[in-house]
């Protein structure tokens, strides 16, 4: 190819015009002008060919190259997109079992204080079923004792009892008291 700039070179290239011996300036005849434009035009029409074909070739090489860069960049991508979901995966993973941590601690400590609770409950219930239980056995004891000390009161006792007899010469009879003196009933 001509740089630019370059005068272009012609087509045809005919020689300088030089008479022939002993006649005069001879100029090619149309025949050969119309052969020779023949050849030129078949090999320019072959450059052309040849051209086509060489700039196909490129293109489909460049054409070739540019996907094998996209797809590298494609798979480059993807690998960093995948890396990247894994490790937010790995991140939630990490919060998730952080979180899951904290639920069963919150969890035991709750059951824990409701075990504490229940368990306090179930002793002051035993506690107050004890009283309950202290405190009737006690009434019962006093209704006994109330009961015993009524029926002492009420029924006659016979090592107590004195018998009143009469003399057979009575002027008056002696006063006599059930109790002997000085003895007194204690509760």
């Amino acid at each position: 190819m001509a740089a630019p700039g370059d005068a272009p070179t012609p087509l045809l290239q005919l020689g300088p015009l030089r008479p022939l011996p002993g006649r005069p300036l001879a100029v090619p005849d149309p025949a050969a002008v119309s052969r020779q434009k023949d050849v030129y035009l078949k090999m320019l029409d072959e450059q052309l060919r040849q051209g086509v074909i060489v700039l196909d070739q490129q293109v489909k090489y460049q054409k070739d190259y540019l996907e094998v860069q996209c797809e590298q960049q494609k798979k480059h991508f993807l690998l960093q997109l995948d890396q990247q979901r894994r490790s937010q995966e790995m991140a939630l993973g990490q919060q998730y079992n952080e979180q899951l941590m904290s639920l069963q601690m919150q969890a035991g400590a709750q059951k824990a204080a409701v075990e504490q609770q229940a368990m306090q409950l179930a002793m002051e219930y035993e506690q107050r079923k004890a009283e309950e239980e202290m405190y009737r056995q006690q009434h019962e004891i006093q209704q006994q004792q109330r009961g015993l000390a009524v029926k002492l009161v009420t029924v006659p006792r016979p090592d107590l009892a004195v018998s009143f007899r009469r003399p057979a010469l009575a002027a008056s009879p002696p006063m006599y008291s059930a109790w002997p003196s000085g003895s007194h009933i204690r509760w």
